[in-house]
């Protein structure tokens, strides 16, 4: 298949699942199933305050897009987000390791199994950002821009995310990738040398959207029960999108601002 075909094919695809020049602007400590999710308001620059299912023409707003980016306030409100969720995270593994050894030592000599923890991110605007193609676009059509940056393979990565990706690294805590890109050969090869190049390293699986998946939110959230029936207990999920959080499957999550698009469901 040539290049062109192929971008024209994974374009339909991933349209189904995307609204281009949508915005979402982050609400405070929204409700998902039975996850709490913590998350703080894009800060300043002109940007309007509408709830967290709203959405207006994020292509209208490219000074203030580009502003809010330039100015370093997007990094600084990553940067707030990230460092809560691992300060969460590191509360969590010692305390839990504290009650295993307890638990432990109780139990001697009997064997005694170790947790198994784990943590979930989002791809896109959450480990890696698609700015550059986003804004090269001028933030009028989500869809192509996000396109064009899975094919090259040359996002970077979100910092604060993988701070956090180290921290549970470190930790022992292993990752999972849960994408709403479509599960195709064409997709997975280029995502998963875009976040060796990126520095994520030593992730435990990348889940892509298969093409019989019903909604972002049932795809994730059973994606998540899914790593729970291997015996993980997740502790924390990131995304940039309710619908990368919601339903459940997660002791925590953490919503990450992204005034450049929406994902509806």
């Amino acid at each position: 298949m040539r290049r062109g075909t192929t971008d024209r094919v994974l374009l339909a695809i991933l349209v189904i699942g995307l609204i281009g020049a949508g915005y979402a602007a982050a609400g405070v400590g929204s409700g998902g199933g039975k996850t709490k999710i913590a998350t703080i308001r894009p800060t300043g620059v002109g940007l309007p305050r509408i709830g967290m299912q709203g959405t207006v023409g994020a292509g209208d707003l490219p000074a203030e897009l580009a502003r809010y980016h330039d100015s370093g306030r997007y990094e600084s409100d990553l940067d707030k987000v990230g460092d809560r969720a691992a300060a969460y995270l590191r509360r969590r593994v010692v305390r839990i390791h504290e009650r295993t050894v307890r638990r432990c030592a109780e139990r001697r000599p009997k064997p005694c199994e170790r947790p198994k923890l784990a943590m979930v991110l989002d791809i896109d605007e959450t480990s890696l950002s698609n700015y550059e193609h986003l804004a090269d676009n001028g933030f009028g059509d989500a869809t192509a821009a996000l396109a064009t940056s899975l094919f090259a393979a040359d996002a970077p990565a979100v910092d604060a995310t993988l701070e956090l990706f180290d921290d549970a690294r470190d930790l022992r805590v292993s990752v999972f990738f849960i994408t709403g890109r479509p599960d195709l050969p064409i997709v997975r090869a280029p995502t998963e040398a875009n976040l060796a190049a990126a520095g994520y390293s030593g992730w435990r699986e990348l889940v892509l959207k298969p093409s019989d998946a019903h909604g972002t939110v049932p795809y994730k959230s059973g994606a998540r029960a899914e790593i729970e029936d291997d015996g993980y207990r997740i502790l924390l999920n990131v995304g940039d999108q309710d619908s990368d959080l919601k339903g459940g499957h997660a002791d925590k999550a953490y919503k990450l601002p992204n005034p450049f698009y929406f994902i509806a469901d």
